[in-house]
């Protein structure tokens, strides 16, 4: 019998939509806990760390992204049961996150022009290379996802990173990214074309939320 779950996150995909979309593709049900940016002052008190997502699991509540993640994987049977098979998902997911914190800092800067050139170079630089690699582990697992033939928790985390880069929310990023890198938006339309995703997303007709839906 599946915990009772419930997330806690802002009413957009950011951190949580990963956890989401495991969430959806094992079947594991769970109540989606969105709330205004307004209503934050007033919940963060109650979260641990004051840092959302937060999953709620049987009224115990469980803080940290990438915990909630791996805990979710676990859940609806991504997570490998051979150590060394886990280590390596691990070892995909903990990059995945390196590649993401890469534009953490860019968040601080206030200056519209200054950020947009930031992010700019990070993604001629940096995120060039840190995709080229993704994009050898893919076709070195077999060319279609990160861990071999069917989707695993690094493949979701991926998915909702490149989805949150082009949406639009994040000024600044360069038009067309992903053309200079197929085989990351290949994987991109991959992952969105899953049954348990087009569900998730077939009735999203504008917002941030297009870009989780297979790209042109």
């Amino acid at each position: 019998m599946s915990p009772n779950l419930k997330l806690h996150y802002f009413d957009f995909p950011g951190r949580a939509e990963a956890t989401r979309l495991m969430l959806n593709y094992g079947g594991i049900p769970f109540e989606d806990a969105t709330f205004q940016r307004e209503q934050w002052a007033s919940l963060k008190p109650k979260m641990p760390f004051g840092q959302v997502p937060v999953l709620e699991v049987d009224g115990k509540m469980l803080a940290q992204t990438s915990a909630i993640e791996r805990y979710a994987a676990k859940l609806a049977g991504l997570a490998p049961a051979d150590p060394w098979e886990a280590a390596k998902v691990d070892e995909a997911a903990a990059y995945l996150t390196e590649t993401a914190e890469l534009f953490m800092p860019t968040f601080a800067i206030q200056d519209a022009e200054a950020r947009a050139k930031a992010r700019q170079e990070l993604c001629a630089g940096p995120l060039k290379e840190k995709f080229a690699r993704m994009a050898e582990m893919i076709e070195a697992a077999g060319g279609e996802f990160l861990g071999g033939p069917k989707p695993g928790y690094p493949d979701f985390a991926l998915f909702s990173f490149v989805s949150w880069l082009v949406c639009g929310a994040v000024d600044g990023m360069p038009s067309g990214l992903l053309d200079a890198h197929p085989a990351i938006k290949a994987h991109h339309n991959r992952v969105a074309a899953l049954p348990t995703v087009t569900k998730m997303y077939e009735s999203v007709t504008e917002g941030p939320r297009l870009s989780y839906k297979p790209l042109p």
